[in-house]
This record gives structure tokens, sequence and C-alpha cells, in this order.
């Protein structure tokens, strides 16, 4: 059962489903199914995200941060 956020810098217990985001992930190990569940918060959700190896073990990953890059205006740039 989930129980607090997965980042362990913040471990904010988990009330309601709302915010944030809720993973489920099965491993075999042998003849039995794991079936395991991880949440990361809302505020935890914007720099993080989850990693999966390929052994099928869930750790978390910084999220890339994207910078809008706008155009110039054109409009603005007159030439005599």
């Amino acid at each position: 059962m989930i129980s607090q956020c997965m980042n362990p810098d913040c471990r904010k217990e988990l009330h309601y489903l709302r915010n944030g985001r809720v993973i489920r992930t099965t491993r075999r190990i042998g003849a039995q199914v794991q079936v395991e569940h991880f949440w990361l918060c809302g505020e935890c959700h914007l720099d993080y995200d989850f990693l999966f190896a390929n052994d099928g073990r869930v750790s978390l990953t910084h999220r890339h941060k994207f910078v809008a890059v706008t155009k110039p205006d054109f409009d603005l740039l007159l030439v005599s």
C-alpha cells in the first residue's frame, strides 16, 4: 500500500490521489509476480520522474527542464 511520496526528501503522506502521479509495476521473481505501487506528490512530480531499470526496480530521476524559446518579433524590426 502506498502511504507517502517516493521522494526521500519529501515523504508527504498520501491522503488523496488527486495530486501527483501513481504508477504500478510488476516483476517476475521465479514463479511469483511482485506488484508494487509508487507515488510522487504533485510538488515532487514537477521536478522528478520515475526511472525504470531493466531489472524492474524503480528509482527517481530529475525531470529535464525545457526553456521556451521565443521567436523575435520581426514586426518591430523596421528597416528604413
